[in-house]
């Protein structure tokens, strides 16, 4: 049964991202049913389409790619067939990576709707300004991401892409059992994608940028059995809630746009008495969302990933990356092919018990420009540091602590600043512990030991993005 089932959806997936229902059908039953090497091979199918589509509709990729045989399908089935086995990257290396910089210096040959850079940032811009997200450039959804380090990106969607979009997220996602969907959406901007009305399940977008009692207003009417916001957002829900403000009993709550880091995970799960999922989605594509049982699955027929090292190696599971590389298999209005993002993610060894061969990511550690870095004690080579090791280093040194930053200024010193929880005394609370953790980090490391500094106040945001970011680096590293 499950070789005929087999046999009729690869035949329909040329079809499937022009039906709604297909699309769903198709990323449910690749989910539950494909093994590692269907994957594989229908990521190799995809990646071509791709490539080829790319290089004869995208003058971007047209150049970019020219000198190199795209037809030559042998090779990149090879790759393919060997992901998850032995993995080779030389062949696919053989392809050149894009990033956000390239992508928007050459926009307007990038994209292929026929869209211009001025009339892009230009739309974009006066959206933001506008603050009517409804809007459409040329019956496209474009809008432009928060750019956490000040390098803004854009998004191009045409609607066939926001149907099965949709399509992904309804097949993916674990609702409340015999519950319509009634989810509301809290980011700071929104965009037509965000609202949804379909068969009885709704998606409410609400503002990240009204006041607390206006979020408090709006979740008290709509009275949500999902929220899904970002964890900085999350966690002053759940204190509303915790302090008898707000009164709502959501099924489920979904982090997305920041790290969400375990001990604020288990906060919104004592709180909200609800499972905590997760989607890990950038401007460039839908990279994961958890299942049922609350691992990060990554998306692999609606995306390749690539994980490696500094020296362009695969990346071991269960180790973080230093590069990462991803591909959408599906878009075409502003493709996405080898595009190199600044995350750092770690690939879980196991399998899920959910049964999908799907892979789990065991951890999202942040941004590459958020590694501290240090001096080793010998050899004085620089030697990075792992945004992990610096939160649990500060989580672990007392109960009391609420929210926390830590922010490397320069290789050799360091603020950590912290929010104490209500009923905690500052004047009895030692700050040394703290200091000494964060220390102990660079010595396991062998890195020369770095001055620490301690003080109270809450945590800053991104002035480009307004996300929270707890571990962050404020100088250069060549």
């Amino acid at each position: 049964m499950k070789r005929v089932l087999s046999s009729i959806f690869t035949a329909l997936h040329g079809l499937e991202t022009r039906s709604f229902l297909l699309f769903f059908l198709l990323c449910r039953y690749r989910f539950r049913h494909f093994t590692g090497t269907e994957i594989s091979l229908y990521q190799a199918k995809r990646f071509r389409a791709q490539t080829r589509y790319a290089s004869g509709h995208s003058r971007f990729y047209r150049n970019l790619y020219r000198g190199f045989d795209l037809r030559n399908a042998a090779k990149l089935s090879r790759f393919f067939r060997n992901l998850y086995r032995d993995l080779d990257l030389s062949i696919a290396a053989n392809l050149p990576t894009v990033n956000k910089k390239i992508m928007m210096e050459n926009l307007t040959d990038y994209n292929t709707v026929g869209l211009t850079r001025k009339e892009i940032i230009d739309f974009c811009l006066e959206v933001e300004k506008s603050r009517d997200f409804t809007r459409r450039l040329k019956g496209l959804n474009v809008g432009m991401s928060s750019g956490t380090s000040g390098n803004k990106g854009v998004e191009i969607l045409t609607r066939r892409e926001e149907m099965y979009m949709k399509a992904a997220l309804f097949a993916r996602f674990h609702f409340p059992a015999k519950e319509k969907l009634n989810l509301a959406f809290i980011l700071r901007v929104s965009s037509p994608a965000f609202n949804l009305n379909i068969l009885g399940h709704r998606m409410t977008y609400i503002s990240q940028l009204g006041s607390t009692e206006e979020v408090n207003d709006q979740l008290q009417r709509l009275q949500p059995n999902v929220i899904s916001a970002p964890p900085s957002m999350l966690k002053i829900i759940a204190r509303e809630v915790e302090a008898g403000r707000l009164s709502i009993s959501p099924k489920r709550v979904v982090s997305y746009a920041e790290i969400l880091y375990p001990d604020v995970k288990k906060y919104l799960s004592d709180v909200l008495h609800c499972p905590v999922h997760e989607i890990y989605k950038c401007t460039e594509a839908p990279i994961a969302i958890t299942c049922k049982y609350g691992s990060l699955h990554i998306n692999e027929d609606l995306v390749l990933v690539e994980t490696l090292n500094g020296d362009g190696s695969e990346t071991p599971p269960g180790q973080p990356c230093h590069k990462l590389i991803v591909t959408d298999l599906h878009k075409k209005s502003q493709p996405i092919i080898r595009y190199e993002l600044n995350d750092i993610i770690t690939i879980s060894p196991e399998k899920c018990r959910c049964g999908s061969d799907f892979r789990v990511i065991q951890s999202i550690q942040g941004r590459a420009d958020d590694l501290f870095w240090a001096r080793t004690t010998e050899g004085n080579r620089w030697q990075p540091i792992f945004p992990d090791y610096i939160s649990r280093a500060i989580i672990s040194s007392s109960e009391e602590i609420d929210e926390y930053q830590a922010t490397q200024n320069a290789p050799g010193s360091v603020l950590v600043r912290i929010r104490l929880k209500e009923d905690a005394n500052p004047k009895e609370f030692n700050t040394g512990t703290i200091a000494e953790s964060v220390r102990d980090v660079f010595v396991k490391y062998k890195c020369n030991l770095p001055e620490v500094s301690v003080e109270f106040g809450s945590p800053e945001s991104s002035i480009n993005s307004g996300k929270l970011i707890r571990i962050r680096r404020s100088f250069d590293i060549n």
